[in-house]
C-alpha cells in the first residue's frame, strides 16, 4: 500500500502518483476553472511526483516573473535559459509590468510576426507515450477583425520565421502543431486545432471561447492514455469534441514528432497590438 503525506501533493511513494492540485480543490472545480491558476483538469497530474523523480516524467513551466528576453529582435535569438525568440520589424518581447509578471509580445508593423518557443522539443502526443497536460493563460489587446492572428500550444522544431508558425495571412504554417489558433478574421472566438506537416489543418473545435480584448483566457488540453483521447479546455471547460490519437505510424495528426510549447502572433495592420502570456505549463508522464 502506498503512503502519502497528509498535505496535498507532497510526494512520498510513486506506486500511485498523488493528485497534484487536490489540496487546492476546496472551492470546487468551478473555482479552479474561474481562477487565475491551473484549471481543474490538472487534478490527476502528479506534478510533484514528476518534479521529484525525473524517471516518472518531464515538464516545462514558467510564470515569467524573471525574464532575460531582448526587446530588439531581427532574427531567431536565444533567450535566457530555455527559449528561442523571433520577431520581425516592429516586434518586441518584453516583461509585462504587471503584478505577477508576464511576457508581452508586441507588434507594430503589418504582416510581421513574433513568437516564443523552447530550445528542446521533449513532448509527444501519441498512443505510445504517457499522459500529457498543457495550459497557458494569455490575453490579446485587440479582437478587431483583420488586426491580429495568434497561436498557442505545442509545435515541432521548425525554425521560427516571419511566416512560421503563422503565415502572412494568419493561417497555421506547414508544420506540426497542436493547440489554439485565432485567425485574423475572427472577432470573438478561436479554434482548437492540429496540423501535421504536408496535411491540411483540422479544427477539432471551431469558434470556441469568448474572446475579449484585454481579458485573460486559459487555454488547455489533456492527452489521456487511458483512452488515447486528446481533449481541449477553455477556462477549464471541456470542449464538445475530442480527438482519438493514433500511434506514430503517421496520419493527419502529428503523432510521429516531438513538440515544444509555442506562442506566437502576427500583425494584420500597422496598429500597435500585444499578446501577453501570464504563465504556461506542460507536464508529461513517461
Amino acid at each position: 500500500m502506498a503512503t502519502y503525506a497528509a498535505k496535498g501533493d507532497r510526494f512520498i511513494d510513486v506506486t500511485i502518483p498523488p493528485n497534484a492540485i487536490k489540496a487546492n480543490m476546496r472551492g470546487g472545480k468551478a473555482a479552479l476553472d474561474a481562477g487565475a491558476g491551473l484549471s481543474a483538469f490538472w487534478e490527476d497530474c502528479p506534478m510533484t511526483a514528476i518534479k521529484n523523480d525525473p524517471g516518472l516524467g518531464y515538464y516545462i513551466e514558467d510564470d515569467f516573473v524573471d525574464m532575460g528576453l531582448s526587446p530588439t529582435i531581427t532574427t531567431i535569438i536565444s533567450g535566457q535559459g530555455r527559449y528561442l525568440l523571433f520577431g520581425g520589424a516592429g516586434a518586441t518581447i518584453t516583461p509585462d509590468a504587471a503584478l505577477g509578471g508576464g511576457a508581452k509580445l508586441l507588434l507594430t508593423d503589418n504582416d510581421q510576426a513574433v513568437s516564443i518557443t523552447t530550445k528542446q522539443t521533449p513532448f509527444q502526443i501519441t498512443s505510445g507515450a504517457g499522459s500529457l497536460w498543457f495550459e497557458a493563460k494569455i490575453k490579446t489587446s485587440t479582437i478587431t477583425t483583420a488586426e491580429q492572428a495568434w497561436i498557442c500550444g505545442l509545435m515541432d522544431s521548425t525554425p521560427q520565421t516571419a511566416i512560421v508558425p503563422l503565415t502572412a495571412g494568419g493561417a497555421i504554417a506547414d508544420l506540426n502543431i497542436v493547440g489554439f489558433h485565432h485567425p485574423e478574421a475572427n472577432t470573438t472566438a478561436f479554434d482548437a486545432s492540429y496540423k501535421a506537416n504536408a496535411v491540411a489543418i483540422v479544427e477539432v473545435n471551431s469558434d470556441i471561447g469568448t474572446l475579449k480584448a484585454g481579458t485573460y483566457v486559459k487555454l488547455g488540453f489533456k492527452f489521456d492514455t487511458l483512452n488515447n483521447v486528446l481533449s481541449f479546455y477553455v477556462d477549464g471547460v471541456l470542449q464538445t469534441t475530442g480527438k482519438t490519437i493514433p500511434d506514430n505510424t503517421g496520419t493527419d495528426f502529428p503523432a510521429d514528432v516531438l513538440l515544444a510549447p509555442v506562442i506566437g502572433a502576427l500583425a494584420a495592420t500597422d496598429d500597435e497590438e500585444t499578446l501577453t502570456m501570464d504563465w504556461w505549463k506542460c507536464f508529461q508522464l513517461r
